[in-house]
């Protein structure tokens, strides 16, 4: 078949999504674009790719079949517009999906309109450690699953949202019954802290507002209930980013982070050991089998895993641990507003 032509936008995070489409035969890497010229121009020379400071120009000139938009949070529902204006055959959009549900829903709305899929970067389920975890949950090792917890650095919207999916993948995407959250914001760091260290606290990330840690507990309608953790202040010892452990009734199964070694541990006995897990390759996170298999869907149709039906599920998880925090109540799913409830809590707190 013919190579699908792909344009990045956002080359800071979008590095890796290069990466990987570099070393796939079923695209052509044909247009980069980002706001910072210097970074483009260095990118482009690296690829020998032309780039665009503009991306309006770049949809108009360059044409790509499909668009990588890897830019800040609160450009996703504008940018994958203007690529449904523009005619792309296919959109990936990096997690999380935009701000609030309503942005959400938009984005699903316009590409179900218009037949163009929408895949939104939950790229760890398509890692070969969660798929190993997925399988030995489903050959019955562990026994019948009644817990999942995960535990990541960062805010629950960035970050958090990865963990979600991650627990979701787990147990088959199963529909998710109520969500009860906390959230506290803490301190901001001094404009000396955050030079220093980048992932300081400051309120804001990625053109949003966040908080400095949150905790949710939902109830997936299956039984099995969900535990995650986010940021540094409840983080256990040892355990810092994508800490994934699955509880059953024979045993348990732990992925420490993302460079877990041994990639997947098991516990039937008492003691932990190595699940084996079959590496593919260089380990990219799964970016390479969720290209490979997104240029499958845009060509032939067949669903993706990482599809907006997917990450919409687990999106709303997000809100709802927000909006729980925002009402102090359980919040039974489905979500009953679009707004984001971080910014509705901060405005009714007159700190915003």
């Amino acid at each position: 078949m013919n190579t699908l032509s792909v344009a990045v936008v956002g080359l800071n995070m979008g590095k890796g999504h290069l990466e990987a489409y570099a070393k796939l035969p079923e695209y052509e890497i044909t247009a980069l674009c980002d706001l910072n010229e210097e970074l483009a121009k260095e990118i482009s020379k690296k690829y020998n790719i032309p780039y665009y400071l503009c991306y309006e120009e770049m949809l108009a000139k360059a044409k790509p079949d499909v668009v990588c938009i890897v830019t800040p949070t609160a450009l996703h529902c504008a940018m994958t517009l203007q690529a449904v204006e523009a005619g792309v055959k296919g959109i990936y959009c990096e997690k999380p999906i935009a701000v609030n549900m309503k942005e959400a829903r938009i984005m699903d709305e316009a590409c179900k309109k218009a037949n163009i899929p929408l895949v939104i970067g939950h790229q760890r389920r398509m890692s070969e450690p969660y798929v190993a975890m997925k399988k030995a949950i489903e050959d019955g090792l562990i026994g019948e699953v009644y817990l999942i917890r995960g535990i990541c650095a960062g805010d629950m919207l960035s970050d958090g949202t990865h963990t979600v999916d991650s627990l979701a993948y787990l147990n088959n995407d199963c529909a998710v019954s109520w969500v009860a959250g906390q959230i506290f914001r803490g301190t901001k760091a001094t404009a000396e802290e955050y030079a220093r260290n980048r992932y300081a606290y400051i309120g804001t990330r990625f053109g949003h507002n966040v908080e400095q840690s949150a905790i949710g507990c939902y109830q997936m309608v299956n039984g099995v209930r969900c535990e995650i953790y986010c940021g540094a202040q409840l983080l256990m010892p040892d355990r810092v980013y994508q800490d994934i452990e699955v509880f059953g009734t024979k045993g348990r199964l732990w992925r420490n982070n993302d460079f877990s070694n041994p990639p997947v541990s098991i516990n039937t006995t008492g003691e932990w050991e190595e699940l084996p897990v079959e590496m593919v390759g260089e380990f990219d996170y799964g970016l390479g089998n969720t290209h490979r298999a997104f240029a499958r869907t845009v060509r032939e149709g067949v669903p993706h895993p990482m599809n907006i039906d997917n990450a919409m599920q687990g999106f709303e998880v997000v809100m709802a641990i927000y909006e729980s925090a925002r009402i102090n109540a359980r919040i039974e799913l489905p979500l009953k507003q679009d707004e984001y409830p971080l910014d509705m809590m901060l405005r009714e707190r007159g700190d915003l």
